[in-house]
């Protein structure tokens, strides 16, 4: 029996029920409420860590990042490091997928799919794709459109920053707009089975704005908030308005999930961590004169972030993506960096956008000095000095959880992964992506923002074959890609790590459509595609701006 049904993914980045539900049972979100009443819903489990870039892959695939291969933007490569794309998953996508079995795709601004693969349909890329590439499948896609639309746009024009709120939400509102404009225009005009449509705006603005809403929050300040407290609030009406118009473009018949790729909370402040196992005489530096040097002006100040706000003030901050890669690296090397690193005498360092860690593993990293035989002695002490932490509000440890790679990932990719995946005081804490922002272990955020990512996104769902009303538990985002190849009557790779989650479907559909599995003989590896330097540079600013590189 083959289901023809549609179904349609709206993909709401960052979208948390910490702020959906109350605000959908005071009537704020009216398009929501009615779709908690009318469907199925239940918290949405990440990755870890719950980041963007290894979270959409797993919803693509229904795999793990060890088995997919993607654990953070960037790729660790022993203090070096490279940008992660669409090329970098291991692994067919759920678009894939059905495109192989004739299914009708339609793919819009999924982060971490630039370059676009074929599918039998079309893909827009997302966030991570280069302005001025082909970012479309068919090559000119997007071209008929335009005039009538305006230019596509993947990611905002205005980079938030204290003082620019007013245009940073104005462009944000555009951004919404548009997309839906476009969506609304491909559902009708172009033939699919499956659509996805991926929204960034929620994500952008609980970054910059969550302070201003929150009382509780350190930054929060009363005059500031009287005038952009509810710009969060509007983002999400907004989305609500956006999300209607695809209800009533799609039809009854539809089902329709709503998800996100995590949820969203406060952000208090940045930690050091590879400051404190300098300290601990976990990390070494250099004994030449230069690196010494340089340690110095760093312990008194003349570090990325101080420069980053020297820049600020004058409002140069993002002149950076006009330099050079190679005039950047001259004066990026200015700095005390991964650069000045003495390997031959590191265990371990940090590096990763919420608080990852790695041995310096012999075999495994290219100087790494860390015999196997001693990997769990050194990892238990690198714990042992992560647990010193404390937090500078209340004095208590910082530290919540301390996973290690085994508990988080399973697979052929698995060893890429960090060694250990910190979470601090509830991800009210991150670390630095990258050496250190300054000589401090625990520090503010450089670029003002106020939020950041938690594990609970949200699955939100209504379809002829759901449950009405419902509420799950125990949903995780590995588990979508399956389910919706469950619920389109399609078989399920037997490689995927996600279950089909069966709680979801009205006991009728369950009777009658039992699950199919296709086995996968050979695990398909991708070699990431190239970007020049220019465009390297280009996503690796882009990612500084929205707070993911320091």
């Amino acid at each position: 029996m083959t289901d023809t049904s549609k179904v349609l993914v709206i993909g709401l980045d960052g979208a948390t029920f910490d702020l959906i539900r109350p605000w959908a049972a005071q009537g704020k979100l009216p398009t929501f409420r009615r779709l908690l009443a009318e469907g199925v819903s239940g918290d949405l489990e990440s990755t870890v860590p719950p980041v963007t870039s290894p979270a959409w892959p797993t919803f693509m695939t229904g795999k793990n990042p060890g088995r997919h291969g993607v654990f953070d933007y960037i790729r660790e490569r022993q203090g070096q490091f490279d940008l992660v794309n669409g090329a970098s998953i291991n692994g067919a996508t759920i678009w894939e997928i059905l495109s192989a079995r004739g299914r009708r795709v339609g793919v819009m601004n999924v982060p971490v799919t630039y370059p676009p693969r074929p599918v039998n349909g079309f893909i827009i890329t997302g966030l991570l794709s280069p302005r001025g590439a082909e970012f479309t499948y068919p090559p000119g896609f997007l071209r008929p459109y335009e005039r009538a639309l305006g230019p596509y746009r993947i990611v905002p024009d205005v980079q938030y920053k204290e003082g620019n709120e007013d245009a940073f939400i104005a462009d944000i509102d555009n951004l919404i707009e548009q997309r839906a404009r476009y969506a609304l225009r491909l559902m009708q005009d172009q033939p699919w089975d499956f659509m996805m449509v991926h929204f960034l705006a929620l994500d952008l603005l609980q970054h910059a704005l969550w302070r201003h809403m929150d009382p509780s929050h350190p930054a929060h300040d009363a005059q500031q908030a009287a005038r952009y407290g509810d710009a969060i609030l509007h983002g999400y009406q907004k989305i609500d308005q956006a999300v209607g118009r695809l209800l009533a473009q799609a039809g009854e018949d539809t089902t329709v999930v709503l998800m996100s790729d995590h949820g969203f909370g406060p952000l208090h402040g940045m930690v050091n961590i590879n400051v404190l196992l300098l300290q601990a005489g976990l990390l070494h530096l250099k004994r030449d004169p230069l690196t010494r040097l340089k340690y110095v002006l760093f312990r008194l100040g003349l570090t990325p972030s101080a420069v980053y706000r020297w820049l600020a003030r004058l409002g140069l901050q993002n002149i950076t993506v006009k330099v050079s890669k190679r005039a950047r690296n001259k004066v990026m090397g200015r700095f005390l960096s991964f650069a000045d690193v003495d390997w031959s005498r590191t265990v371990a360092y940090s590096i990763g956008h919420v608080g990852q860690v790695y041995i310096n593993l012999n075999g495994r990293q290219p100087r790494g000095i860390v015999r196997p035989e001693e990997y769990e002695a050194v990892r238990r002490r690198v714990i042992e000095v992560l647990g010193t932490l404390r937090n500078p509000i209340t004095g208590q440890p910082l530290v919540d959880r301390i996973l290690t790679r085994e508990q988080v990932c399973a697979g052929p990719y698995c060893e890429r992964g960090p060694d250990l995946h910190l979470v601090m005081d509830g991800y009210r804490y991150i670390a630095c992506p990258l050496f250190a922002t300054n000589g401090r272990i625990i520090t503010e955020q450089i670029r003002g923002d106020s939020g950041c990512h938690r594990s609970n996104g949200i699955f939100l769902a209504r379809g002829p074959a759901l449950q009405q009303g419902a509420r799950i538990r125990g949903a995780r985002i590995v588990d979508l890609a399956p389910t919706l190849l469950h619920l389109m009557d399609e078989a399920v790779p037997d490689d995927m790590d996600g279950r089909v989650l069966h709680e979801i479907f009205r006991p009728a559909f369950e009777e009658t459509h039992a699950v199919h599995y296709q086995v996968v003989a050979t695990v398909e590896s991708r070699v990431a595609g190239t970007l020049s330097s220019e465009e390297e540079a280009e996503i690796a600013e882009r990612l500084r701006g929205l707070g993911y590189l320091g």
